[in-house]
């Protein structure tokens, strides 16, 4: 892995009221590597990666993405970027229930202004990248829990992200389909090209990552490389 790093984070500090989530949190990313943030319910995983997409403002410290600090866009320029340049895929998906997959993938694609034909040309190709083409006219309550995911990295990836965030991806599959999101996830990130931070519970989702950094009350309490 080469260039430029393409997620960046200095010193990021964020607290819920008097509950401190993270005291001065450090790392950085480059195009295609794969990074596990792991720890204790609490220590503050979800937190770095709303951060890192730019959800939350952390109270002090820095978030660039493509060298762009966060803190210096309106929130419509940093919902922007996030539409564009980070793709993010949660636990349980977050799919729009009443729309097919076909749109749910493209609207990232429609909302960024893009004609709707040139969206579902875009839509269709990660679909069949993440073995779901067949779906595509399919609404996500007729699909597996294995199939929404899919399609919901799908959505992700449909931008052309510089960043992928996962907040538990395989939580809610069982061990063969969590077994083969990852390995999508991995393929079509690294086929991308795109800088894949993952927070996981699962030592087999973490060991998967080049570096592994172990997060314990808000710090870095240590990092391993995995490569």
């Amino acid at each position: 892995m080469s260039g430029q790093p393409v997620l960046e984070l200095e010193g990021v500090e964020y607290s819920y009221r008097r509950n401190t989530a993270l005291r001065g949190v450090s790392l950085k990313l480059k195009p295609g590597e794969v990074v596990a943030v792991t720890g204790a319910s609490g220590c503050g995983k979800s937190t770095l990666l709303h951060c890192a997409a730019g959800i939350l403002t952390p109270d002090a410290g820095v978030v660039r993405v493509d060298g762009q600090d966060l803190a210096t866009l309106p929130e419509e320029q940093r919902a922007a970027l996030r539409r564009t340049k980070v793709g993010i895929v949660l636990q349980f998906g977050q799919l729009v229930p009443d729309l097919p997959l076909i749109d749910n993938v493209a609207l990232p694609l429609l909302l960024d202004g893009h004609e709707r034909g040139e969206a579902h040309v875009a839509a269709r190709h990660w679909l069949d990248q993440v073995g779901i083409a067949d779906d595509a006219d399919a609404v996500p309550s007729e699909l597996s829990g294995g199939q929404t995911q899919r399609a919901a990295l799908a959505r992700a990836l449909v931008t052309g992200p510089s960043v992928v965030l996962a907040d538990e991806p395989t939580g809610s599959l069982d061990s063969r389909a969590g077994q083969e999101l990852l390995d999508v996830l991995l393929q079509a990130a690294r086929y991308r090209g795109a800088a894949l931070l993952m927070v996981t519970h699962d030592n087999v989702v973490a060991s998967s990552a080049d570096r592994e950094i172990r997060l314990r009350d808000g710090l870095i309490q240590h990092e391993v490389s995995l490569g």
